[in-house]
């Protein structure tokens, strides 16, 4: 693998017995993500950095959240991003979840030709799926702004009890209203020279 970075030091533990189902997902994305219109042309490099690396530090926000909670769902999942790595390296259950029965299709060939048995994709309204699920963990790369959700939730337009969203950012957070949700926010280096924000919205 000529990939550089590699995966962090951290990810090494829950990575390394996975790398061969990682790189196959990465193949998978280069040829038929592009090919089917799920991501668009990238280079090999940026889709590691991006899709692959970027997701693991999803799964290594739900680790150090030392939580009980085990429905995991990637809404607005497109290409599988972040679920399906999260799902490769994670002994739970990940449903993907897309409103368009296209991307679901793909996902499905995929996960059947790679026996990604605790991966399952599903086309439903993520909206309707967000206001009946309590006690999960949503995954939210794409889905929604940081913004958006911070107002539903001051709005009580999503009640999730004792349920964590985790979304990608790109600036710090401020001026959020604490008392209805706990939020913090993981910086990490993404390549050599730029940083990324997963923000961590617990409801109360």
């Amino acid at each position: 693998m000529n990939f550089d970075p590699q995966i962090p030091d951290w990810g090494k533990s829950f990575s390394d017995s996975k790398l061969e189902q990682l790189l196959s997902y990465h193949n998978w994305l280069k040829t038929t993500g592009i090919k089917t219109g799920l991501i668009s042309p990238k280079s090999e490099q940026f889709i590691w950095d991006e899709f692959i690396v970027h997701s693991l530090y999803f799964y290594k926000v739900i680790i150090d959240l030392n939580t009980t909670l085990s429905k995991v769902y990637d809404l607005g999942t497109g290409a599988g991003i972040p679920g399906i790595p999260v799902g490769i390296v994670s002994p739970e259950h990940v449903q993907l979840i897309d409103i368009k029965q296209t991307r679901i299709y793909e996902l499905e060939r995929f996960l059947n030709t790679n026996k990604q048995l605790n991966i399952s994709a599903l086309k439903t309204d993520a909206e309707l799926l967000i206001q009946k699920e309590d006690n999960s963990i949503f995954l939210m790369r794409c889905y929604i702004p940081k913004d958006q959700l911070i107002d539903k939730l001051k709005k009580n337009m999503y009640t999730n009890k004792n349920s964590v969203f985790i979304l990608s950012s790109k600036s710090d957070s401020q001026d959020l209203k604490r008392d209805l949700f706990h939020v913090k926010q993981e910086k990490f280096l993404i390549n050599q020279d730029e940083y990324r924000f997963i923000d961590v919205i617990t409801v109360k």
